[in-house]
């Protein structure tokens, strides 16, 4: 029993849906609409995961220092203190991210063959 082969569309959804949006766009040689979606989902990747390592960088420098114990709980309560503190550059940056990322499943979708 041999099953059908995916379809390219198929594809570069589960490619868009399950590594990066806009990367399905590529498999469909259609780069310019690819980094419509990559570019912006990158550089708020990027923002993200910059705010997440200063976040880090913080508490793991009071652990260092023994001003924070190495207690899950407390550690838990300290993260959560710092992330109410994130400002509106986080929200928009993952705002950015989860609205690329569905905008490319959603233009993957409605691409004409």
């Amino acid at each position: 029993m041999s099953g059908s082969p995916l379809s390219k569309r198929t594809q570069a959804l589960l490619l868009s849906a399950l590594v990066f949006p806009g990367s399905g766009h590529f498999l469909l040689k259609r780069k310019a609409r690819g980094c419509l979606f990559a570019v912006p989902a990158l550089i708020a990747l990027v923002l993200v995961l910059r705010q997440i390592m200063a976040r880090l960088d913080q508490i793991m420098a009071q652990i260092d220092s023994g001003a924070l114990p190495l207690d899950v709980q407390l550690i838990v309560e300290k993260v959560d203190a710092l992330s109410a503190h994130d400002g509106p550059a986080m929200t928009v940056a993952v705002c950015v991210l989860v609205a690329c990322w569905i905008g490319s499943l959603v233009d993957t979708v409605l691409l004409k063959p």
